[in-house]
């Protein structure tokens, strides 16, 4: 059976750009656990990684089309935000205005809440040991547990 991720923009952003210094870590990580996972993100995390590839348009149309690739195999969710959810988003970055949160990242948190999913794909582990659920979980990184 497959473990439900949430993924963050950090390690796709880095999977698909060689020049990244986390390059070899997650590209190790995705051969390593990525058959075992189906991945939950967001618009906002995508349109994150979209920005981070602007380099280069042939490298942001193989994210894309790995996306519309897991995305057809079952292996990859993408939510969606409504105009209800912004209240809520706005509570949550300004509960963690000490340290940023970014609309990316308070999307997964939103996404935590909608799913119960707190097993997280990021590199982002400052903030991700410091966020939580409503219900006060915290997150798992699996890149930072063995398999």
């Amino acid at each position: 059976m497959r473990q439900s991720a949430l993924a963050d923009s950090g390690p796709l952003a880095a999977l698909f750009n060689s020049r990244d210094s986390y390059h070899v870590q997650c590209a190790a990580f995705f051969k390593a656990r990525g058959s075992a996972l189906v991945l939950h993100t967001t618009w906002e995390v995508i349109s994150e990684v979209m920005y981070f590839l602007d380099f280069s348009a042939a490298t942001q149309s193989e994210f894309l089309e790995w996306l519309s690739a897991g995305h057809a195999r079952g292996l990859l969710h993408i939510a969606a935000l409504t105009p209800e959810d912004l209240t809520g988003l706005a509570a949550l970055i300004r509960k963690y205005s000490d340290r940023p949160m970014d609309l990316a990242d308070a999307s997964l948190v939103w996404l935590a809440n909608r799913t119960g999913i707190s097993d997280i794909i990021t590199l982002d582990r400052a903030d991700f040991s410091v966020h939580r659920t409503a219900k006060r979980k915290a997150f798992r990184n699996l890149m930072a547990v063995r398999p």
